[in-house]
This record gives C-alpha cells, structure tokens and sequence, in this order.
C-alpha cells in the first residue's frame, strides 16, 4: 500500500514542484534584478558625485595655471605682495591642504599649509626634484592639468600622522612674458570626500578600488589607503585589497564568492565635463590612476534580502505535500478495494505462467542437446572428409618435385627443386598439426579462434601446390582494408586451400592464370572477394548445386565435388557466407561475409 501512495504521491507532486521550483527562480531573478538597479542608482550616484569633485579640483588647479604672474615672480622675494590679495580665497577652500609654488627645477619657492586651527600658514620651503608628481608635472604645457592618484601625505618620506589621503592637482604657471616659472601644486585633503562617498544609501559594502584593485576607501575599513601600510609594522589590515574576477568581464553585475557586485569605472583623464565659469579654454587632464566604484551585497545581506523568496517556496511546497497526501492516500485506499477481487486470480495466472516457463526451460534444453549432437556429427564427417581431401594437393606436390628430382641428372637443378621439396614438407607438418587440433577442437566440443593474419596465411598454402611454385599460377593479393581477421586458422586455411585448389584446377590454357584475393569492409563487416579468370561456372545451369557434396560441373576435369561443400559447411559453422558469381569462359568470383 505505502509503495502505491508514495508513487501516486510522486507523480502528483513532481509537476508541482518543478513549476515551484521554476516561479521561484523567475521571482529570484527578479529580485535580483531589483536589487541591481538600486546598487547601480546608488554606484552610478557616487560616480557623479566623484566626478563633479574632480571637476571642482580641475577647476580650481587651472585657476592657477590661468593668472599671469610677473616676470621675475619664482626669484624675487617680494613675491607676498603678489601672493597677499590670494591668502584669504586660499583660506577660503577648506579642502586645500597644501599650496605650493615650485620652480622648474624642483624647488619650492611659495608653501602654505593647513594647520590645526583651520588655517593656511607659511611652511618651510623643501626640495621637491625627486618626488614622481613634480617630475610629471614639471613635463606639462600649457592647457594641461596632472592629477595624481590618491595618496597618503608623506613629509620628509615619513607618512604624516594622523593619516592624511590627499589628491593633488598641478598645473603650469607662466609669467607675462609666457614664459615657464613653474608649476602650482595644490594637496587637496580627500579625508571628508571619502567620508561622503563611505556613506550609505543601502546597506551593502562600498569599495573605491584602483587599477590593481587595492582598496582606497571603504565601510568596511577603519583606516583609509590602508594598503600603503600593508608593509608598516605599526599597522596591520585584515583586508588591504578586491581582487574579484568579475571585474575584468566588463559586466556592471556578477554574482562572486555568494555576494552580489555592482561596479563602475571612473577614469580621471574622461572625467572632465564642460565646465562653465571664467575658464578661458577647456583644460586636458592628463593621469595615470583610474577608479572603481564597487557595491556589494554581502552573503548574510543577500540571503536575507532573499528570505521572502525562499519562505514563499517553503511554505508552497509544504501546503502542497499536506493536500497531495491526502488525496494519493484516499486514492490508494480505493483502488486496494477493489484489488482484492483479482488476487486468487493474479496468483493462479502466476501459477499457470511458472508452469509455462518451466515447460519452455526443458525444450530448449532438449533442443540445445538436438543442437550439439548435430554439430558433433556434421564436425566428425567434416574430419573424415578433411583429413582425406587436403592431403591430396600436398602429396601430389611432393610427389611430382619426387619424380623431378629422379629425372634430373643436373645436380644444379636437383639443388633448385629441394628447398621446393622442404617447402612442401612444412606444409604437410603444418596440415599434419592442423589435424591434431582439429581432432583436440572435436575432443573439446568447441572450434578455438584466433586472430590470424590473411597474408601469411596465403603465402603459406601457396606452397602446397607446384604451380604457384614453378610460376604457373599467379597469386595476386590485395588487402588493403584488412588483413587480420579472427577465426578458426583450421577452417580458414581449408577454405582458402579449396578456393585456390579449384581456381588450378580450372584454369584456361590460353590465358596467364592467376587468382585475386581482395579485401573489403561492407554494411560494417568484413568481406573477401576471391577471383579467378578461369573456365567459370554455368549459374543457371548449376546454381542451386554449388555447395552440395559430390556436386560437379566440369566433366573433363578430375575431383570429387566435395570442396565447396566443405567451404561453406566450415564458414557456416562460424556464422560467415559465401555466395559466388561467375560467366562462362571469364571467371568466377566468390564473396565471403565475415
């Protein structure tokens, strides 16, 4: 009973559950899809925001580059006269925190910096032909603005404490003359942009990551540019670097170590807008350091995000394992009902069938039986025949190169024909150790098979007759789509004996005689064609006596008829064919099926 309730069960159930399973990866995806948009809003906010404080930066550094300062203005030391109407606007920028002119070989010849009280002060004048930043921007022309990437501040090459990131902008100042006096470089302090840009929208993680995916800013950081410290014993970050694979498909969403990404690149140099204002030309930002904006929503954040989804599914599927059981429980109750009635019948039936199938058992055994005293009886008049019919062709051979060598008077010649004589001596041993298998196979009740290879085989039965060692009788072999075969060697060697045997025995004499043993794969199977040029065969005539025993069809030609019989007999024993075509006065041809 339980069996057919949980089956019913089963079948009631599968559908319903293969189309949960498929609303609910519809409803995942579009919550996912969902929480795309919002990420990308909130990613594509911040690049904005990003850019338009570039643009600010760019502004205020070309602003700088823009003023025509006096000849002389990087030598004399009235320069604060110039300088003085500038200091409040300086003041004014909260986010500088550092202002400096330096001369064209590196030198500092005006420095301000942003004390604790809020201030820009005058500071001590520094060499500065070293630093990477100068260097760059001391390779500007006009129109041209560097801006480096964000950096911790470092002073005497000892970071400043506290930490301190800043951006720096730099320009190239000219004097009325157009001359090159230098550039300004303006430190912007980034402390408060990245505290806006680390604020959030939503409540997945934000990353400001560079080009080698080190993290600049973070909420998931305490400490800013912390990478720059990876190195320094004082500091230590758990996390110092994003490097997620997604980010090089150039996809603004993937899905990476279970969190969801959404992510934006921010070059500095295609950052630049049209800016407006007393701008005289639109200035080319020139940088090495672009930007990724990254959101990410987090495992725990984004299984919960997905709760609903999963509830919803469980609470389905729940509902419909309650109902389903029911109704498989009640179905399975009635139907047993009425099972019951067919029971003594079912077991009856069975009965009659265990009969049936016992009574089948016994007459295939009794069959089989028929079947293997049939076999013993065809194999033992095989032998007899076998044993008289292919030691005539060996014998004869030695026989006559006996009678040669008699004749022969020649000692030269005599010497030719013995290694003919020794030829025909291996055959006969090699016929003599094919008998003895022969006699073992019909001990054993079973035919062995080998794999044998069709070439060696030929080479071997051609010299058991005297024509194809004189030259007589040609032996063409072609065997080109395949020359091993397995087989019984026994039967096989017979076969080829016979077939080579009658294409001697009926050649033409009017013609070069030969026989062509050539092979072929077809319908997946092997074939080999055997074809001769001599008298041939009246098919019409003679067909349907081909491969009887004592069959024949050249009067004028000795033989007793029982080759072919003995051809198709031993190939039938292994399941192969032979059929053969053949005309008048060209040949016959036949084709055995593996």
């Amino acid at each position: 009973m339980w069996r057919k309730f949980f089956k019913i069960f089963t079948l009631l159930y599968i559908p319903l559950l293969v189309l949960s399973i498929i609303l609910g990866v519809v409803q995942k995806k579009e919550q996912y899809l969902n929480l795309e948009e919002i990420e990308k809003r909130g990613v594509a906010y911040k690049k904005n925001f990003l850019s338009d404080l570039c643009n600010s930066l760019i502004y205020s550094t070309q602003y700088w580059s823009n003023i025509e300062y006096p000849v002389g203005f990087n030598t004399s030391k009235n320069r604060s006269r110039f300088i003085g109407p500038y200091i409040n606007f300086i003041n004014g920028f909260t986010d500088y925190d550092q202002f400096r002119f330096i001369d064209v070989n590196g030198r500092e010849f005006v420095r301000y910096e942003r004390k604790r009280g809020g201030d820009m002060v005058r500071g001590m004048l520094q060499d500065k032909s070293d630093r990477d930043y100068v260097i760059n921007g001391l390779k500007l022309k006009k129109g041209q603005i560097y801006l480096t990437s964000i950096d911790l501040n470092k002073e005497n090459g000892v970071y400043e404490r506290p930490y301190k990131p800043v951006l720096r902008g730099i320009a190239p100042i000219f004097d009325s003359t157009d001359k090159k006096i230098g550039v300004v470089v303006i430190n912007f302090k980034m402390t408060r942009i990245l505290s806006l840009l680390k604020s959030q929208i939503s409540n997945s993680n934000f990353y400001l990551i560079d080009d080698d995916y080190n993290i600049i800013t973070s909420n998931t950081t305490s400490l800013d540019l912390g990478y720059k410290l990876k190195n320094d014993s004082e500091e230590v970050l758990e996390k110092f670097s994003l490097n997620i694979e997604g980010f090089a498909n150039h996809e603004s969403s993937f899905i990476e170590k279970n969190s969801l990404w959404t992510f934006e690149n921010f070059s500095l140099e295609n950052t630049l807008s049209k800016l407006g204002g007393n701008l005289k030309s639109q200035p080319e930002v020139i940088s090495s350091s672009n930007w990724i904006i990254v959101h990410e929503i987090y495992p725990k954040l984004l299984k919960k995000t997905l709760g609903h989804v999963y509830n919803e599914f469980v609470i389905f599927n729940c509902f419909a394992i309650l109902t389903l059981a029911i109704i498989a429980f009640t179905f399975v109750k009635s139907r047993e009902r009425e099972g019951q009635f067919y029971v003594e019948l079912q077991e009856k039936n069975n009965s009659l069938e265990k009969n049936k199938e016992q009574l089948q058992i016994t007459n295939n055994k009794i069959k089989e039986i028929n079947t293997r005293l049939k076999v013993r009886n065809n194999q033992l008049k095989e032998f007899n025949y076998l044993v008289c019919h292919n030691l005539r062709a060996p014998v004869t051979s030695m026989s006559i190169i006996v009678d040669m060598i008699k004749k022969e008077d020649n000692i030269d010649n005599v010497r030719t024909l013995l290694p003919k004589l020794i030829d025909v001596s291996t055959s006969v041993t090699v016929l003599t150790e094919d008998i003895r298998e022969y006699v073992t196979i019909l001990e054993q009740n079973e035919v062995v098979i080998e794999s044998i290879e069709l070439n060696d085989q030929i080479a071997l039965i051609k010299n058991d007759f005297p024509e194809t060692l004189l030259g007589d009788f040609n032996v063409i072999l072609e065997l080109e789509a395949w020359n091993v075969i397995n087989f019984s060697k026994f039967y096989l060697k017979s076969v080829i004996q016979n077939l080579l045997s009658n294409a001697i025995k009926y050649k033409k004499d009017d013609v070069d005689s030969h026989i062509i043993f050539s092979t072929k794969i077809e319908d997946s199977r092997k074939v080999l064609y055997v074809k001769d040029n001599g008298r041939g065969i009246d098919l019409d005539r003679h067909g349907e006596n081909m491969f009887k025993l004592y069959k024949r069809f050249h009067r004028n030609t000795s033989g007793k008829g029982m080759g072919l019989f003995l051809v198709k007999s031993q190939l039938e024993a292994l399941n192969a064919q032979i059929s053969v075509e053949s005309i008048v006065g060209k040949g016959t041809t036949f084709k055995i099926k593996f």
